[in-house]
C-alpha cells in the first residue's frame, strides 16, 4: 500500500510559517529604521550646542542605576513565589530569585515564551513542578505589565505636551492638565476591577501557558487579595525602574538630580516597557521602548533631544548588562541541588 505523500500537505503550512516569520522580522526592521532615523534627527538638532560624548558619561551614576534596576525586580520575585506557594509549591526565595533573574534573558527571544521555559526549568527540581512554575510566571508577567500600563495611564498627563494634545477632544485636553484627577480615577477603576482582573488572570494565565507545561488537571485560582498585593509590589518595582532611568539621565545630563521628576521617569519607563512587551515581534521591546522613551523624556526641561537619545540608548545598555551579570552570578553562585523544604 502506498504511503500518502505528506510533502504536499506540509508545504503550505511551511510556507505560511516562513511568510509569518519574514513579516515579523520585516516589521521589526522597519521599527528599528524609523526609531533610528528619529534619533538621528534629534541628535542633529541644535548643532551649535555640545552633544553628549562617551568621555562625558559619569560611570558612577550608571553603576547606581544598574543596582537600583536589579533591586527593583525583588518585589516581582516575591509575588511570583507567592503564586507558586498558592499552587502547593515549596520554592525557597533564593531559588526563586535565581530562576527569575536568569529568566530575564529569555525575553530577548522573539515571542518571549522562552522566559517561561527558563524559569520553569530552574525551579522544577527545587520545590515546584514545571506546570505551576510556567502558569505562575505567565500570570506574574501579565500582571506586572498590566500594572505598568495602569501606572502609565495614571501619570500620562505628566508625559504629554500641549503640542501632543493638539487635535484631541476638549475633554481629553482638560483632563491632561489635571494629573491628580487622572491618577485618582485610574486607582478607583483598578480597585473596582480587582475581581474581574483576578478572574481574567486565572483564565488567561492557563491559556497563554504552552500546553506542554500543563500536566494533567492543573487547578489555578488567583484571588483578588493576592492581585491587590501584587499590584502594590509592582508599583514599587516600577518606582525603582523609574529611578534607574533618572540616574541614567543624570549620567549624561549636567543638571542636578531632581527627584521632583521621579513621577515622569516612572511613567516614561512604565509606558515604554509595557508597550514594548506587547509588541511580540520586538525581542525585549528593542526599538519600541527606546523610541517611546526618547519622546517622553523631552517633556523634561533639563533634558534636550540629544540627552534623551543618549539616555534611552544607555538605559538599554545598563539594563541588558545588569541582566547578564546578575543571571551569571546567581546561576553559578547558587549550586544545583534537590528540592528545598523551605516554605
Amino acid at each position: 500500500m502506498t504511503k500518502p505523500d505528506d510533502s504536499a500537505a506540509a508545504s503550505p503550512k511551511t510556507c505560511r510559517h516562513w511568510i509569518w516569520v519574514g513579516l515579523k522580522w520585516s516589521v521589526f526592521a522597519a521599527v528599528i529604521l524609523f526609531v533610528g532615523l528619529r534619533a538621528r534627527e534629534l541628535w542633529q538638532q541644535d548643532e551649535d550646542k555640545p552633544k553628549p560624548s562617551w568621555d562625558d558619561i559619569r560611570l558612577g551614576w550608571l553603576i547606581l542605576s544598574a543596582v537600583v534596576y536589579a533591586v527593583g525586580w525583588l518585589p516581582s520575585v516575591w509575588f511570583w513565589r507567592e503564586l507558586m506557594l498558592r499552587l502547593g509549591g515549596r520554592v525557597g526565595f533564593v531559588d526563586a530569585v535565581r530562576a527569575y533573574y536568569c529568566g530575564h534573558l529569555g525575553k530577548y527571544v522573539p515571542g518571549k515564551f522562552t522566559v517561561l521555559v527558563i524559569r520553569s526549568a530552574m525551579v522544577k527540581d527545587r520545590g515546584t513542578g514545571a506546570a505551576a512554575a510556567a502558569v505562575t510566571a505567565t500570570v506574574e508577567t501579565l500582571l506586572m505589565m498590566g500594572a505598568g500600563l495602569a501606572v502609565a495611564v495614571a501619570l500620562a498627563p505628566l508625559l504629554v505636551t500641549d503640542a501632543m494634545l493638539e487635535g484631541w477632544p476638549a475633554w481629553i485636553r482638560q483632563t491632561a492638565v489635571q494629573p491628580g484627577v487622572t491618577a485618582a480615577l485610574t486607582l478607583v477603576i483598578v480597585l473596582v476591577s480587582l475581581p474581574i482582573i483576578a478572574r481574567m488572570l486565572t483564565i488567561i494565565g492557563v491559556r497563554m501557558t504552552p500546553k506542554s507545561f500543563l500536566e494533567g488537571e492543573q487547578s489555578v485560582r488567583i484571588s483578588s487579595g493576592l492581585v491587590a498585593k501584587g499590584l502594590a509590589a509592582f508599583v514599587l518595582s516600577w518606582a525603582c525602574h523609574g529611578l534607574s532611568l533618572g540616574l541614567t539621565i543624570q549620567a549624561v545630563s549636567p543638571s542636578s538630580l531632581n527627584l521632583a521628576d521621579w513621577p515622569i521617569w516612572i511613567g516614561a519607563v512604565a509606558a515604554a516597557t509595557a508597550i514594548g512587551f506587547a509588541v511580540l515581534f520586538a525581542p525585549g521591546g528593542v526599538g519600541v521602548r527606546e523610541g517611546l522613551l526618547i519622546e517622553f523624556l523631552q517633556v523634561l526641561p533639563a533634558v534636550g533631544p540629544q540627552q534623551a537619545v543618549a539616555a534611552a540608548v544607555l538605559l538599554r545598555i545598563v539594563w541588558f548588562t545588569t541582566e547578564i551579570v546578575t543571571a551569571g552570578v546567581l546561576y553559578y553562585a547558587v549550586p544545583a541541588r534537590g528540592e528545598r523544604s523551605e516554605p
